[in-house]
């Protein structure tokens, strides 16, 4: 219920101020769940995220916030995993056919420019097999950069990738050729489309 409710908010909110517009919806996969990667440059992305995705999203968010006590609250009251120990639920999620998100850079980005990605979402993917859909966000640094107190009313939009496979690992120990190989391949996909829109 709170995640329903969080989400109209979402949509409301960025269609009513920041003109949102979503391309690429026909990329979600329609017989899988899937991992959700973006780039990120904003506090406003993980809102932009939910707005584009229609169905609830598990997201894997980064344990700092937990902090601070109202973000703890409403954190949990929308299911999200705090980094360190969210691994193991996220697979966990995502073989029960849940939607798990995650930002791969770690960070907020703190000129806009696309930073290196972690292994997690390559991880995941090879661990569970299932595919991961990368989306480009366009307009949020313009609206809030990370240290703006209030944001610019300029349009915002998100770019659905075709989703991205990468073959089901059954080893342990996944080798790291092969995760950097994944990571590289999400990472060209939001690149790819960011400077599309450049």
């Amino acid at each position: 219920m709170w995640y329903k409710i969080f989400r109209t908010g979402c949509i409301l909110f960025l269609k009513l101020f920041f003109r949102l517009k979503i391309e690429g919806r026909e990329n979600l996969p329609k017989k899988s769940n899937f991992i959700v990667v973006a780039n990120h440059s904003s506090f406003m992305d993980p809102f932009v995220v939910a707005a584009a995705i229609p169905a609830k999203i598990y997201c894997i968010a980064s344990r700092s916030l937990y902090a601070f006590p109202q973000l703890k609250w409403a954190l949990r009251k929308l299911d999200c995993l705090p980094t360190g120990a969210s691994s193991e639920c996220a697979i966990d999620l995502l073989v029960k056919n849940n939607i798990v998100g995650l930002f791969p850079e770690g960070g907020i980005s703190r000129d806009g420019k696309l930073r290196d990605f972690k292994r997690g979402a390559a991880l995941l993917a090879m661990k569970t097999g299932r595919p991961i859909v990368p989306c480009a966000i366009s307009g949020t640094f313009e609206a809030l950069p990370l240290k703006a107190r209030f944001p610019r009313l300029v349009p915002i939009s998100i770019t659905i990738c075709k989703p991205v496979f990468l073959l089901k690992e059954f080893e342990e120990v996944i080798d790291d050729t092969d995760l950097q190989e994944g990571v590289t391949r999400i990472k060209n996909a939001i690149k790819e489309k960011l400077n599309a829109k450049q």
